[in-house]
């Protein structure tokens, strides 16, 4: 005879209900944080690369201040660049480790005790950089990172994973009766976009629609993190873009600065060195600039310059770059040629192009001419130093040849 049992048993309909509600809490607990580590993993590598671009950033910006050790100048160069979003500190130091400019961002109390806490969770380390001038170390900047974001995207996702859950609990009460493929299949799938978020970077994946309008509503849910997360991704490389950009560019003219130039003249060298085919450097200097600057002011000067990095641009090719090296001093890397007379071609356009006059911000008119050193890989150098020193060479000679031209070469110059 077979005992009675007095506890009820549990129905079908409650163990299915049971079960889903187990699977689908574990899923989307798991899908959450897999999403928030992801997210917050990324975010911090690209600021952590934020960072660093806008140590390199303030570096080039204070390197004048300091070799004069203005201490305002540097401090203002660097609250120029804190108001950038995920900085909490800059400061730059001698080389003895003496404080030559400190900028921090405001916190209240509380608030600062909280982002103080992650910051130094997040960012044990600040990003570096050193503040060269002729090869020697005159300053170190440090910038500590600003942990703000990450601190709001954490909570934002806590608020939607939280949101999730409860519309997963309210959910399952209803999906019990369905079968549990039907169930599983949108939650894998959740799953797998979660994945490859985290592995393949895919910030683009969105869940798909499953038909189930509670699975639906979670899956929007977890698009708009998504979403969020794909726009903090989107903000960074853009901003990482901006800061390499300006790392690599002369701030006035808009051509590439001296380390650009160092690193496509180097770039020339090897790949002509592997292809056996010649390139050509111009080394160009803006006649008698000191003079505009005494007698016009230094924003006429800035306006030349400018004029000569427009018409520069306009003169050479799209294949070949231009570079402003710092004062008055510009330089030209053309593509490989094949014959001397495409070097001559872009020297003449060049000549032509300073011809017409331009506007100073006074509204007078007035021109400029450049004089221009040549020097052919692997004629007159095999390695970038050599090259440079044979066209600044060049520019001298050419600059003194058209002094010595008379009034007319004089005229030129002037």
């Amino acid at each position: 005879m077979v005992p009675k049992t007095t506890n009820k048993l549990p129905t079908l309909r409650d163990l299915l209900a049971r079960a889903h509600l187990r699977l689908i809490l574990f899923t989307v607990v798991l899908a959450a944080a897999s999403l928030m580590l992801s997210g917050v993993l990324v975010i911090r590598a690209y600021a952590q690369r934020n960072l660093e671009l806008m140590a390199d950033t303030v570096a080039y910006t204070v390197e004048p201040a300091v070799v004069f050790q203005d201490r305002q100048a540097i401090l203002d160069g660097m609250t120029s660049v804190g108001a950038t979003r995920g900085i909490d500190r800059l400061e730059v130091t001698d080389p003895a480790g003496q404080t030559l400019a400190r900028w921090d961002r405001p916190h209240t109390a509380l608030r600062g005790w909280a982002v103080s806490s992650a910051n130094a969770l997040i960012w044990p380390e600040p990003a570096r950089a050193d503040v060269v001038q002729g090869g020697t170390v005159i300053a170190r900047v440090k910038v500590y990172g600003n942990s703000g974001g990450i601190l709001r995207y954490l909570l934002a996702a806590i608020v939607i994973a939280l949101t999730c859950v409860g519309l997963t609990v309210l959910a399952t009460r209803i999906l019990a009766r369905r079968l549990q493929n039907e169930v599983i299949a949108p939650l894998d799938h959740v799953a797998e976009v979660a994945h490859s978020v985290r592995q393949e970077r895919a910030f683009e994946k969105r869940v798909p629609a499953s038909g189930i309008a509670e699975i639906d509503r979670f899956g929007q849910d977890f698009n708009a993190l998504l979403a969020e997360l794909q726009g903090w991704h989107a903000g960074l490389t853009s901003e990482n873009a901006e800061l390499q950009r300006r790392a690599t560019h002369d701030g006035l003219t808009g051509l590439g600065n001296r380390a650009l130039f160092d690193q496509k003249l180097a770039e020339a060298v090897a790949e002509s060195q592997r292809s056996g085919t010649p390139f050509a450097l111009l080394y160009l200097d803006v006649d008698k600039f000191k003079q505009v600057n005494d007698e016009h002011g230094h924003t006429s000067g800035d306006a030349a310059l400018i004029a000569v990095g427009d018409r520069l641009r306009g003169a050479i090719r799209h294949i070949d770059s231009a570079f402003r090296l710092g004062g008055d001093e510009f330089a030209v890397v053309l593509a490989p040629f094949f014959n001397r007379s495409h070097v001559d071609g872009v020297v003449h356009r060049i000549r032509t192009a300073m011809e017409s006059p331009f506007r100073m911000p006074g509204g007078q008119l007035a021109t400029t001419s450049l004089s221009i050193g040549v020097a052919v890989f692997p004629e007159d150098g095999s390695t970038p130093e050599l090259l440079l020193s044979q066209a600044d060479t060049a520019m001298y000679r050419d600059k003194e040849s058209r002094y010595q031209a008379g009034p007319e070469g004089a005229e030129n110059n002037a």
